[in-house]
């Protein structure tokens, strides 16, 4: 199946900015081959020079399964002299199938990112090399629309892929100035007020962090920073005071958890701290994760917005929807916060339809 022109258009002129004479290294999984053969199609007729690479799903996995860790997280030297000469790097997200955890021996797993942002010394020399040559760098998170996915989370794979295609071909300039102009209000504000039409009040304050953010417009001083960016996104997040979350959150939407989904979940937070919860259906699984976790797990951690009008909620971009607020509990140590977790574990979900106000002020206008 052909993707769409418009796609691979998004990814090479709005995106990525590609231009004549650019070396462009697509790296493919065997599910994505024929959409990367169309990307460098399209480059070579923008006068770029593209070359695709691929991992094929069972290497991978007896890569991780096999080899030593000396071996994994050394940056092999083909691999380094190609980055080298890389201006643009478009990645597939990948595999086809949900990750099999259990088959991956403990000591390896964290060589099994996918999305070049763990922090190990095969990812530390990628990363050093990629920003030193200012390698402007983007992830295709559309790739992992696939059947096999969507059957072990249960949701229905034409209407996913559907909207993460819509995702992609919203407005990304847009929502890039809209993400900006928003970062810039909450580091700049103070208090925040948030409901929405299913009855969640809340109210929190800010410290001033640095927010988090994710557009999909990957500019030379991204590159210069060796910052990675994903296709779709559009959000903004941030570690606010940990002790100051009050009142309750109402997520509406369905949240997932593999095969399991959870109805109606509320919260009720009071000093930061969940004082109650329960939900429709499926409350167990929220139970797990407060009761297998370590340190601040039930802790208000960070609070963000969606700025994607393409995307909906109940699939796999929940925190990138438009109107959605995001609120997070656990571990927010990424984020230049005070909780802690083993291993930063964290929890979120996201309400629909939410107004907030910064000092006053609404936030989307």
């Amino acid at each position: 199946m052909r993707e769409p022109a418009a796609l691979v258009k998004q990814i090479l002129d709005t995106c990525l900015n590609v231009k004549k004479n650019e070396k462009v290294w697509i790296k493919s999984w065997d599910h994505t081959i024929h959409f990367a053969s169309e990307i460098a199609s399209a480059c070579q007729t923008r006068g770029a020079e593209p070359i695709v690479t691929l991992t094929s799903e069972k290497f991978w996995m007896r890569s991780l399964q096999e080899n030593p860790i000396q071996m994994l997280e050394s940056l092999p030297p083909n691999e380094l002299a190609l980055l080298k000469r890389t201006d643009v790097f478009i990645f597939m997200l990948g595999p086809k199938n949900p990750v099999n955890w259990q088959k991956i021996p403990l000591e390896t797993r964290e060589f099994a990112d996918v999305w070049y942002m763990s922090s190990n010394r095969y990812m530390e020399q990628w990363r050093r090399i990629a920003k030193e040559n200012a390698v402007r760098m983007l992830g295709i998170e559309y790739c992992l629309a696939t059947k096999e996915r969507a059957l072990a989370l249960g949701i229905n794979l034409p209407e996913w892929k559907t909207v993460m295609l819509n995702g992609c071909l919203a407005n990304q300039n847009a929502i890039a100035e809209n993400c900006e102009k928003i970062s810039q209000k909450i580091e700049q504000g103070h208090e925040v007020t948030i409901q929405t039409p299913s009855g969640s009040k809340l109210r929190l304050r800010l410290l001033g962090r640095k927010v988090s953010k994710g557009n999909s417009v990957v500019d030379h001083k991204d590159a210069a920073n060796g910052v990675v960016k994903f296709l779709p996104s559009g959000f903004v997040e941030v570690a606010a005071d940990e002790d100051s979350l009050e009142g309750a959150a109402i997520f509406d939407s369905h949240i997932m958890a593999g095969k399991e989904r959870i109805e109606k979940l509320v919260l009720e937070f009071k000093h930061g701290k969940i004082a109650r919860y329960h939900s429709q259906s499926g409350i167990d699984c929220f139970r797990r994760y407060l009761s297998s976790g370590q340190g601040d797990v039930d802790k208000f951690a960070f609070f963000g917005v969606g700025l994607n009008p393409g995307l909906r909620h109940g699939f796999t971009q929940d925190d990138k929807v438009l109107g959605g607020v995001t609120i997070g509990i656990g571990g927010n140590e990424d984020k230049g916060g005070k909780n802690r977790t083993a291993g930063n574990t964290h929890w979120w979900a996201s309400m629909t339809q939410g107004t907030v106000h910064v000092d006053g002020v609404a936030l989307l206008t």
